[in-house]
C-alpha cells in the first residue's frame, strides 16, 4: 500500500513538471502601445485675429485765436463735452468795433466821391459826344471813375476783412468734442494763432493697430484661393475690443482703412477701426486688443497644438496609418482657431488619424492600438 502511493506521488510530480515546462513554452502575448487619435475631417472654421491696438480720437483739433486781444471769458468747462458752433472763448471786440466802425466811414467816403465821379463822368462822356471837350479830358474823367470804383471795392474788402475780425472775436467750437484744459487763463493777453485748447471727437472713435505684413499677404492669397470667405457675402470685416481686463467692449466696429505703405522700420502695415462710442467709454490713449473677426476658413483640417511637434525640418504629425502604425507626415501650420487649434494647410487629408497622446514615447514604425478616436472640431 505504501509503494502505491509513493508511485501515485511520484507520478504526479512528473506531470506537474510537464506542466510547468508545457507553460514556459507559451509564448508572450505582445501588448501594444494605446494611444488617443482624432480623424481630421474638412469644416469650416470662423477666424479671428487679435491685435495690439490703441485708440484715438476720429478728430482732434486745436482751438486757436484768429485775432490777439484780451481773453475776457471762457464759456464752458474744462472736460466737458461742448457741440460744434458753441462759444468757448470770449476776446475784447472793442477795438476790432472802432476798426470795423473807421471802415464803414472810408467805404461811405469811397462810395460818395464815387457816385460823385459817376455823374461828371456822364456829363463829360455826352460834352464829348458833342465835340465840345477834348479826347484827353474823356480819358482823364473815365480813368478817374475807374480809380475811385477800384478804391470802393478795396474799402468793401476792408470792412469785411473788420467784421471777420470782430467775428473772430467769439471763438466758437470748430468740431464737436471733449474739451481739454484752457491754455489761457481769462485776462491774458492772446496772441494771433495762439492755442486756447483743444476738442476730441469721442464718437465714433478710432482704434489704430498693425498687422505683419506676411500675415496680410497670407490672408490675401488664401481669399485668392477661395480658402477664406466671407460666409454673409459682406464687404465689412467685424472688429470687436477688449480692455486690459479682458471685458468685451459691447459694440461692434468696422475695418475703414488700410494704410497702403509697409513700415519699413516694423515690416507691419497700420489698419483702422471705427466704433460708435456714444457714453465715451473709449478714450484716446487708451491701449487695448482688437479682434477681427467676419471671415471663414474654408474646408480646414484642425488639430490640436499639442499633436503637432517640431524638428529641423519643420512641423510633423504622428498618424497612424491603414496598418495601424505609426508614421511621421510632415505638416505646413497656418491659422489658428478660436480654442488654440492648429489649421494644417499642407501635408495631412481628411480621414487622417492624428495621435493626440503620448507622441514622446513613440517612433514611427511602431504598431500601436487606438484607444479613443474623436473627430476634429
Amino acid at each position: 500500500m505504501f509503494l502505491k502511493n509513493k508511485g501515485f506521488s511520484a507520478l504526479a510530480a512528473v506531470l506537474v513538471l510537464c506542466g510547468c515546462d508545457e507553460e514556459q513554452k507559451t509564448p508572450d502575448v505582445v501588448q501594444l502601445p494605446v494611444v488617443q487619435t482624432i480623424n481630421v475631417q474638412p469644416q469650416n472654421i470662423p477666424l479671428s485675429f487679435e491685435f495690439s491696438a490703441k485708440a484715438q480720437g476720429s478728430k482732434e483739433t486745436e482751438v486757436r485765436a484768429r485775432v490777439g486781444g484780451i481773453l475776457l471769458k471762457r464759456n464752458y468747462v474744462e472736460g466737458s463735452t461742448v457741440e460744434e458752433g458753441s462759444v468757448l472763448f470770449e476776446i475784447d471786440p472793442e477795438p476790432f468795433k472802432v476798426a470795423l466802425q473807421q471802415a464803414q466811414a472810408k467805404l461811405a467816403q469811397n462810395e460818395a466821391q464815387l457816385r460823385a465821379t459817376e455823374t461828371q463822368w456822364t456829363r463829360i462822356e455826352k460834352l464829348f459826344k458833342e465835340r465840345i471837350v477834348s479826347e484827353k479830358a474823356r480819358d482823364e474823367a473815365q480813368a478817374n471813375l475807374n480809380s475811385l470804383k477800384a478804391s470802393t471795392q478795396l474799402a468793401q474788402a476792408e470792412v469785411a476783412q473788420a467784421q471777420l475780425n470782430l467775428d473772430y472775436t467769439t471763438v466758437r467750437a470748430p468740431i464737436s468734442g471733449i474739451t481739454s484744459l484752457e491754455t489761457q487763463s481769462e485776462g491774458s493777453l492772446i496772441a494771433v494763432n495762439g492755442v486756447l485748447t483743444s476738442i476730441t471727437q469721442l464718437n465714433p472713435i478710432y482704434v489704430i493697430f498693425s498687422a505683419s505684413e506676411n500675415e496680410i499677404m497670407s490672408l490675401t492669397n488664401m481669399v485668392d484661393r477661395g480658402l477664406v470667405k466671407n460666409p454673409d457675402n459682406k464687404s465689412e470685416i467685424i472688429a470687436k475690443v477688449k480692455f486690459g481686463n479682458d471685458t468685451l467692449y459691447p459694440l461692434d466696429g468696422q475695418i475703414n482703412f488700410i494704410n497702403p505703405n509697409v513700415d519699413e522700420a516694423t515690416g507691419t502695415i497700420k489698419l483702422r477701426a471705427v466704433f460708435p462710442n456714444p457714453e465715451g467709454r473709449l478714450r484716446p490713449g487708451q491701449f487695448l486688443r482688437l479682434i477681427m473677426e467676419g471671415l471663414t476658413r474654408i474646408d480646414a483640417l484642425v488639430v490640436p497644438q499639442e499633436a503637432v511637434m517640431q524638428a529641423s525640418s519643420g512641423s510633423y504629425v504622428y498618424i497612424v496609418n491603414a496598418q495601424g502604425r505609426v508614421e511621421s507626415v510632415n505638416v505646413r501650420t497656418g491659422l489658428t482657431t478660436k480654442d488654440g487649434g492648429w489649421i494644417i494647410d499642407e501635408g495631412l487629408k481628411a480621414g487622417d488619424n492624428v495621435i493626440v497622446s503620448d507622441m514622446m514615447k513613440l517612433r514611427p514604425g511602431m504598431s500601436v492600438q487606438i484607444k479613443e478616436q474623436a473627430v476634429s472640431k
